[in-house]
């Protein structure tokens, strides 16, 4: 049963009140345990952040650390609407005269005419080859011209339908077949011996399907398709009209130097981030992992490269330097500069090949081991401050318990200093009440 107060009712006291700010000075242990537990846990949310930053830098790393990556090549075309070409990691410099004489074209077969898109063209087996493969319809009850070309676009893959209409009152619909692609290849035919029973389509071929055909560097290719990509290593073509154009392949300085620069805009977000966790306030200050992190990137940055096969060993060579506080600059000039004079020694300082242990490769291997699930720095930290949030809310209960009891303790104490009162102001009114009679 809980204890009756009675507050203040015979002293005068307000014992609630009192009893409430004793009960509040013990809790000044839980206060400060409180404060810690928000305290881990801004230190979690802060690592979570730093997590990703340097997850972040390592992506820029990884977005050049392999040859075809880093050694990006760019292709243009001297006439883009008679062709237009992009190169891939299998290219290399140059440069090719093309010469379009002829475009790849698809088969188009077109039927006789329908009054209607209504008409029926009865039911039966209809069959399509394409490239070997056949592909079987079967028509059962009525069927429209409309409904035939719906049917042959959603089951039939390699050949398109469509509906012309000419305008004409009688006979002016006209079912019109196409490969989907252009080039012998795509060539089709079709067979409607099986079909009865309505008007069945007869088609007339009127374009042959026709492959490409083109000279490279006066190199006679034919070419089944208009996207030829295995004529030169590395380059996809699109072939658009009958003409010449020279395709030049040469080192996308701009792509590699914007690559350089993410790195690097990279590198000083997540720098910044530590000089703000590093201040007076910040909710990383005293944490190792800020340390261990800043220390490995400051020194795979600003080290000389061991064991390189360039003669390039520091990124202050190709441009990137100190600049305020533990931030990088980045000359793009000098970069370009240091890449056209001495490709093959800037791009080993970055990438990893044959034995080289590019920057980017250290970045990589850095960052993989740092924020490894199991045993990496962010993974030990987190564990260790869940244990210490653990322990507090551990020790908050304790001490929840401890207050309680405290509580109960000494109200019970007022309790009882008010009821001896009372008794006592009974007392004294009673005594007091007998004297008044003894004087009259």
């Amino acid at each position: 049963m809980a204890a009756v107060s009675f507050s203040g009712l015979a002293t005068g006291l307000d014992t609630g009140s009192i009893v409430a700010q004793l009960v509040e000075l013990k809790r000044a242990p839980v206060y400060r345990l409180q404060a810690r537990v928000q305290g881990y846990e801004a230190q979690k949310k802060a690592l979570d952040t730093f997590k990703t930053k340097l997850l972040a830098l390592q992506t820029a790393a990884k977005g050049m650390d392999s040859v075809g990556e880093f050694s990006s090549l760019k292709a243009t075309s001297s006439d883009e609407e008679a062709i237009t070409v992009s190169a891939d990691s299998g290219a290399a410099p140059g440069s090719y005269k093309i010469d379009v004489t002829k475009l790849a074209v698809p088969q188009k077969d077109i039927s006789q005419g329908y009054d209607s898109k209504a008409d029926s063209l009865g039911s039966g087996l209809m069959s399509f080859t394409v490239n070997g493969e056949t592909t079987d319809l079967t028509l059962v009850g009525y069927t429209s011209l409309e409904s035939l070309a719906t049917k042959i676009n959603n089951d039939v893959a390699g050949v398109s339908a469509s509906i012309v209409y000419d305008g004409s009152e009688t006979g002016g619909y006209r079912l019109v077949m196409s490969s989907s692609e252009s080039g012998s290849d795509a060539a089709f035919s079709v067979d409607m011996s099986g079909m009865s029973g309505g008007l069945t389509p007869i088609m007339t071929n009127s374009q042959l399907a026709g492959d490409a055909e083109f000279t490279v560097d006066d190199i006679p290719i034919t070419g089944t398709g208009n996207n030829p990509t295995e004529v030169i290593s590395g380059l996809s073509l699109d072939l658009l009209k009958i003409g010449t154009s020279t395709v030049t392949i040469e080192t996308d300085v701009e792509g590699i130097s914007e690559n350089v620069q993410a790195l690097v805009d990279s590198y000083n977000d997540l720098f910044g981030f530590i000089e703000t966790q590093s201040a007076v306030g910040g909710d990383l200050r005293d944490n190792p992992t800020l340390r261990a992190v800043s220390s490995r990137m400051q020194s795979i940055f600003s080290s000389s490269l061991s064991g390189g096969l360039g003669d390039i060993s520091l990124m202050s060579q190709v441009g990137i330097k100190r600049g305020e506080g533990r931030l990088l600059s980045f000359e793009a000039s000098d970069f370009k500069d240091a890449l056209t004079a001495n490709f093959g020694g800037v791009r080993d300082l970055f990438i990893e090949r044959e034995g080289n242990l590019g920057k980017t490769y250290l970045i990589d291997q850095a960052v993989e081991g740092m924020t490894d699930s199991i045993d990496g720095l962010f993974r030990i930290s987190k564990d260790a401050l869940d244990t210490k949030i653990d322990n507090a809310d551990g020790s908050i209960e304790r001490y929840e318990r401890s207050i309680e009891s405290y509580r109960l303790t000494i109200t019970r104490r007022f309790t009882a200093m008010e009821q001896m009162v009372s008794q006592l102001n009974a007392q004294g009114a009673y005594l007091s009440g007998i004297q008044s009679n003894m004087n009259n």
